[in-house]
């Protein structure tokens, strides 16, 4: 992301947005943090990086000698194989690199053995000791495109099982490249944190990405943000309403979006085309990486995680007999619910915090949001007043706990409700009159 900008507010009513600002970016790893290694250097490494990482077989946390817990804060032990975020996970695995915990086969920390699986289990928090033959059963594989922080690269070595195996935790990438990222490891001497070519200095091949099953995402509360449709452009605030950046893409008419196309925690920008019904979704805020058609003239378009598999895809809504059409692959519907009545307005959001979203409605006629949690039926979990005659509804996680929640938009201001409730808990003032307004986890 870009470095923050400030924003020019006029007086009276009106905020002007100053376009002195960078343009939205994945951010690069910061250089202070982890420094990039020359190619010597790399290669000074890897000729070294083969040694013999001696492991434990599987066996349970040891309670008697494995000294005073380390975790604090965000790496506070919780219950063993309960969901964890993935900010936890890199928490956990530090505590051990702050600690330069020595590389054993034979000595404890926090109750779990100090070699390369002991470190990935005590940062999953599994419970038990694993070992690299048997982690993969607490993992599912995924591919080198889905690799997310507290993601794990498992080299398990049948020929030398126990001398000749590997395990590292992703923490990012380093470059938009992905030939390298920092990586957390227990490996002799200590546990460290460091940039690692991709798979790994060596067996490269041989290392296969794993996602942890009971892995959840790290809740980021929801900001505002507008599009100006004359401009093609788009604005997006930081949590007091300054300008955080702004991008262009689309073309003058398009309708605004903004999801997690390529499920990397970050919303981006896309747009739907009505005069074709075609979506184009960008992961750069810049050039599009998907364009499909899908829906019907007059559809409204809609976006959201239907299946809760971290990615944002595409759904439509048609007034004609209130019904949503919501896709998971972006090419047909897998789900076709039917809500609300002629003139309210579609919405879409994760109502109940269970990783998915479903559908509901906003009837200006009386200032209601009507919320389902139901993707094939339409009771309504969720009834809430909220707004004034003429405002535009909003949704969006205000406050950060996994859930959103309903808002309305006025004139340039955004207010956003708590779950299932008319108390305001956030407000900003974002944007001029006439801008279209958004929200997204920036």
């Amino acid at each position: 992301m870009p470095s923050k900008s400030g924003v020019a507010r006029a007086t009276g009513t009106l905020v002007a947005l100053s376009l002195a600002t960078a343009v939205l970016a994945s951010a690069p790893v910061n250089a202070a943090q982890v420094d990039a290694p020359s190619a010597a250097a790399v290669a000074a490494v890897a000729a070294t990086a083969d040694v013999e990482r001696p492991q434990g077989k599987p066996e349970p946390l040891k309670t008697e000698g494995a000294g005073k817990s380390t975790f604090s804060g965000a790496a506070a032990a919780q219950s063993a194989a309960a969901p964890i975020t993935r900010s936890a996970v890199i928490a956990r695995a530090k505590t051990w690199v702050d600690a330069k915990v020595p590389y054993s086969m034979n000595n404890y920390r926090d109750g779990y053995r100090t070699d390369c699986s002991g470190l990935v289990s005590m940062a999953w928090n599994l419970g038990t000791s694993a070992w690299t033959g048997n982690l993969d059963t607490f993992a599912d594989r995924i591919s080198k495109n889905d690799l997310r922080k507290g993601d794990m690269l498992l080299f398990h070595n049948p020929s030398n099982p126990e001398r000749g195996s590997h395990v590292t935790i992703f923490e990012q990438w380093t470059d938009a490249s992905h030939t390298s990222y920092i990586g957390i490891e227990q490996t002799p001497p200590n546990a460290v944190r460091r940039v690692i070519p991709y798979a790994y200095f060596n067996n490269a091949s041989s290392y296969i990405p794993y996602r942890y099953k009971n892995i959840i995402e790290d809740a980021t509360p929801t900001n505002a943000g507008v599009y100006r449709s004359d401009e093609a452009k788009f604005y997006v605030a930081d949590r007091s309403g300054g300008l955080y950046g702004w991008s262009g893409f689309g073309v003058p008419g398009d309708k605004p979006l903004t999801g997690d196309w390529n499920a990397d925690g970050q919303d981006t920008f896309g747009v739907y085309r009505p005069g074709d019904s075609t979506f184009h979704l960008s992961n750069d805020n810049g050039t599009t990486a998907i364009s499909v058609m899908y829906g019907s003239p007059g559809d409204v378009p809609l976006v959201g995680d239907w299946d809760g598999n971290g990615t944002d895809t595409i759904g439509v809504y048609h007034p004609a007999d209130q019904t949503f059409y919501l896709s998971n692959d972006n090419r047909v519907a897998a789900y076709s619910v039917r809500m609300g009545v002629e003139g309210d307005t579609p919405m879409t959001g994760d109502w109940n915090g269970d990783g998915k979203d479903t559908v509901g409605v906003y009837r200006g006629s009386d200032q209601t949001f009507y919320l389902t949690d139901s993707q094939t039926s339409a009771p309504v979990n969720h009834q809430v007043k909220f707004g004034n005659p003429g405002d535009t509804p909003i949704k969006g996680d205000w406050n950060g706990d996994g859930t959103d929640k309903i808002g309305v938009y006025r004139d340039s201001d955004f207010f956003g409700a708590g779950k299932d409730s008319d108390q305001v808990i956030y407000s900003v003032r974002f944007g001029v009159p006439g801008d279209t307004p958004l929200t997204g986890q920036w």
